[in-house]
């Protein structure tokens, strides 16, 4: 399973980094400490949401397959369409009128889901503890 899921991760983590960068960015524009720090704190609450949303699939389980939960994040339909919206906005993004608004926008689809994928898999085990979900093999 670890040649699938592998290559799966690394993927996200690569995304992770890039919206890392585009963060720096915005941050080096000298955008007004409002717009920054909520720009931040939307991306973080927007991440917290995006992990309750997909932890709350597997509330009511009582046993999950041993890789189910890392594979629902991995290969999220709604993580992958907002990765690639903001990819695509910040590719279409002209430099010389760039807004700001867009640019945080773009920052904040790509960093939500992408950091929520990967504090997804570090955190299910401790989902799993709390709400007593054994796992098969």
């Amino acid at each position: 399973m670890g040649l699938i899921l592998g290559p799966a991760v690394l993927a996200w983590f690569a995304v992770f980094i890039y919206s890392l960068r585009l963060g720096y960015v915005l941050i080096c524009k000298n955008m007004s400490v409002l717009t920054t720090v909520s720009t931040f704190a939307i991306s973080i609450v927007g991440m917290l949401a995006f992990m309750t949303y997909g932890y709350r699939q597997f509330v009511n389980n009582t046993s999950v397959w041993a890789f189910e939960i890392p594979s629902y994040f991995l290969f999220s339909k709604i993580a992958f369409i907002g990765v690639l919206s903001g990819f695509l906005l910040n590719y279409y993004i002209k430099p010389e009128n760039s807004s700001e608004f867009l640019s945080c926008l773009a920052f904040v689809l790509i960093f939500m889901f992408s950091a929520g994928v990967l504090a997804s898999l570090g955190g299910h085990e401790a989902f799993l503890k709390e709400f007593d979900i054994k796992t098969t093999h």
